[in-house]
Parts: C-alpha cells; sequence; structure tokens
C-alpha cells in the first residue's frame, strides 16, 4: 500500500511528459498555433478592411478639412469635419453666407460620395 502512492505519482509525470516532444517540426508544419480556418480568415480580413476603412476616412477627413483651409475668407477653423465610409458631415457654427460654400467646396474633393452639413450660423448677438 505504501508503494502504490509514488507509483501513482511516477504514473502521472510519465503520462505528462509522454506528450513532451522536443524533435524540431517537420518542414512544412506549424507548431503551437492552431490550423487557420475559414472563420479564422474571415475575421483577419474582416478586420483588415476596417483598419483599411478607417484609415480612408481619416484621409478624407484631411482632404475636405485642408480644401476648407485653403478656401479663401471660409472660416474654416470653426468647422469639425468626420467622415465614415465617403460621407463627410461638416458641424460647427460660421456665418451663414459661408454655409452653402463650405458644403460646396468639400463635394468638391475626390472620394467624396455625400455630404451632411450639419453647419448652423451662430446666434445673433
Amino acid at each position: 500500500m505504501k508503494l502504490r502512492f509514488p507509483i501513482l505519482v511516477a504514473s502521472l509525470g510519465l503520462a505528462a511528459l509522454a506528450g513532451c516532444d522536443d524533435r524540431p517540426a517537420e518542414p512544412g508544419t506549424t507548431t503551437g498555433a492552431a490550423p487557420a480556418t475559414a472563420d479564422t480568415t474571415e475575421r483577419v480580413e474582416t478586420n483588415a478592411n476596417r483598419a483599411g476603412q478607417a484609415v480612408d476616412d481619416a484621409v478624407l477627413t484631411t482632404k475636405v478639412k485642408t480644401a476648407l483651409l485653403a478656401e479663401e475668407g471660409l472660416d474654416a477653423g470653426s468647422i469639425s469635419v468626420s467622415s465614415e465610409n465617403g460621407v463627410v458631415t461638416l458641424s460647427g457654427a460660421i456665418p451663414a453666407n459661408q454655409i452653402t460654400r463650405a458644403d460646396a467646396v468639400a463635394r468638391k474633393v475626390e472620394g467624396v460620395q455625400e455630404v451632411v452639413n450639419a453647419l448652423k450660423a451662430p446666434p445673433a448677438s
């Protein structure tokens, strides 16, 4: 009976070590990583597309903001610009006579598919 416990421990230790293999992997095989599945590949592609779209949106936002700043006589510093999937949103408070001009400038920028004009004239003081 005294011998059963050490034999049990030794057997469990050997069983645990039996799964360890220190031989190098054969060429063309992977170790330590789950095989790529269609679901994994699709998730990676989806995440890459999202990252690419975020970059595209940031570039478009920058292009529109630059065009607004380059427009003579336009209070572009008061205009906030954001974009998502080619849809540009203008917001902020600028003089009423500049709102349609800012909209027109944004629409001329390459890559802009639509402009959501949320610009408002500041309240009269």
